[in-house]
């Protein structure tokens, strides 16, 4: 019998999930108190085959099925649990599986369970934006979570907006590279991650605090910049001039999708009102930062965008 604490981290192919073995993988201090889990659609893909030839045992887990759940948490001290709601494009099916992931942790006797949530934008904007659906689903499974832990400790990893999304957001419409989002100014706090490099950070430092990570949110970000800062920096790796441009929301939102215009409309203009986080949440970083592994090292713009290139307009 091993004596390591055994952590089942869904999503294990994926960003965040990924990131969290990564970082288990790669520090000895890590990978010698903890083993390593993974739950996928599809243990027979080329990622997941990967993933066992490192390690990592590897089981089918069906989100939808909470007796499938059961099965693949047995045994487990901690659990990772992450939904994709772009996957499903449906805030009930992924509240749903959020519930099935806390059922099943309580079931198998789980220690510590860290959510992967967002701030619940209805709430925090008291109505006014209320199809941000993508964040209201995970904040509310975050709340059933609080309310019916028990004795489990549960801890909350919310992460800011992906910098791997930069590359759809910038275009050149005949004016040159150009950052067009509906923020009121080029000032406004703009909070970044690099996923697969930076959650696995975050999430190992509240596992690593156990009691103390008790009911913790932390906000999981790389960088706190802004689209002027950031604009600047990304001319500086690109060779050439990047401009920003502030745009009324409905103008766009209509260059969005249909299927996904209202949700990530209302987001993007949720981040130029209230930062994200709320109004202030940059003030409030460094506690996050408290709970980050030893020795950090989280990605910089510079570092982000030379590791990304080339960047051609």
């Amino acid at each position: 019998m091993s004596s390591k604490r055994l952590l089942t981290i869904f999503g294990a192919t994926g960003k965040q999930g990924g990131s969290v073995i990564d970082i288990v993988l790669a520090r000895p201090e890590l990978s010698n108190k903890y083993a390593l889990r993974g739950i996928t659609r599809d243990p027979s893909s080329s990622k997941s085959q990967q993933l066992a030839s490192s390690g990592v045992e590897v089981v089918k887990g069906d989100l939808d099925d909470v007796e499938s759940l059961k099965s693949a948490l047995a045994g487990s001290y901690g659990v990772f649990g992450v939904t994709d709601f772009w996957a499903i494009m449906s805030k009930s099916q992924e509240m749903q599986q959020g519930r099935n992931i806390l059922a099943a942790c309580k079931a198998t006797g789980v220690k510590h369970l860290v959510w992967s949530s967002l701030p619940h934008v209805a709430k925090l904007s008291e109505g006014k934006y209320k199809n941000v659906e993508h964040f209201d689903g995970k904040a509310e499974i975050e709340l059933v979570i609080e309310e019916g832990k028990g004795s489990m400790i549960a801890s909350y990893f919310m992460p800011a907006m992906f910098l791997d999304e930069l590359k759809n957001l910038i275009k050149d419409h005949g004016e040159g590279p150009t950052l067009a989002l509906p923020y009121p100014d080029e000032n406004v706090p703009w909070p970044l991650i690099a996923p697969r490099k930076d959650t696995g950070k975050y999430v190992l430092g509240l596992f690593e605090a156990g009691d103390k990570a008790n009911g913790v949110e932390v906000q999981g970000v790389s960088v706190w910049t802004t689209p002027k800062k950031l604009v600047a920096k990304l001319g500086e790796h690109a060779g050439k001039e990047v401009h920003f441009k502030s745009l009324p929301g409905d103008v766009f939102a209509s260059f969005l999708p249909e299927a996904i215009r209202l949700d990530l409309g209302e987001m993007f203009e949720w981040i130029g009102e209230r930062n994200y986080y709320g109004l202030g949440s940059e003030k409030k970083q460094a506690k996050s930062e408290e709970f980050l592994v030893k020795d950090p090292e989280l990605v910089s713009l510079s570092e982000f965008f030379k590791s990304n290139g080339p960047w051609t307009f």
